[in-house]
């Protein structure tokens, strides 16, 4: 018994060895601005119009279809939309941030006047936000590699059995290409994140096995082109 622990001691010192990371940590900001369209990313409308009888900006949902002239309630308030708007003032802004509430990540969207006057469009759990996103848009990696979401989220991508892992000399290009460019948006897009390699080969088929794991500020997956280009560089490993 106490043989096979040092077996198993032996291999797990070996996978961590071979264990690669890439790592760089800086305060995660409070806040983004983020562009227009990202609301039609995440499936919601921006309208004008009253809201409890005084003028306001807010959202609904796509799904909702509403139109120009509606009335309607919600959650005890009273909406009438006068416009649906198809771009945003000049210097009004649209604002996330992401906070961790009751063991989980939050994300707020806001909308900032020309005058620096803020007001709530909607308030919701990061991850559901993050899953109706990523299938929207088609980002299966990420959909398939989600783990867990809070200040940062996580994603976890694993094929194969796990066995010996190889030394970096050992990795093919691919793996390495994989390597540089997730470093590259660490280093240059989010300035915050951890990413780790183990590779163990290929199978009898000719197949890859590895572990892959990702960890990104939750607050910049909610900016288009990263979320994009951090699926693209997880979809790369076939």
């Amino acid at each position: 018994m106490a043989k096979l622990r040092d077996e198993e001691l032996k291999r797990k010192y070996q996978r961590m060895l071979n264990t690669f990371v890439r790592e760089k940590w800086e305060e995660i900001p409070s806040e983004i601005e983020v562009k227009f369209k990202n609301l039609k990313l995440w499936g919601f409308d921006l309208l004008s119009g009253l809201r409890g009888g005084a003028k306001a900006v807010f959202v609904a949902s796509e799904d909702d279809m509403r139109k120009q002239g509606d009335v309607y309630e919600e959650e005890g308030e009273k909406f009438e939309v006068r416009e649906i708007l198809k771009s945003i003032p000049k210097g009004a802004k649209l604002i996330i941030r992401v906070s961790l509430e009751e063991r989980r990540g939050v994300i707020r969207t806001y909308y900032r006047s020309e005058t620096g006057e803020e007001t709530l469009l909607f308030t919701l759990p990061a991850a559901d936000l993050l899953l109706v996103y990523f299938k929207k848009r088609g980002y299966g990696k990420l959909l398939e590699s989600f783990h867990a979401c809070g200040l940062t989220t996580e994603f976890i991508s694993k094929r194969g059995d796990q066995g010996r892992a190889v030394d970096f000399e050992e990795l093919p290009n691919k793996m390495r290409r994989v390597m540089r460019e997730a470093w590259d948006i660490i280093r240059k897009r989010t300035k915050t994140g951890r990413f780790t390699l183990a590779y163990f080969g290929k199978n009898k088929d000719g197949d890859d096995r590895y572990i892959i794991t990702y960890l990104v500020p939750t607050i910049y997956l909610f900016d288009n082109e990263i979320a994009e280009r951090i699926d693209k560089l997880l979809s790369a490993i076939k």
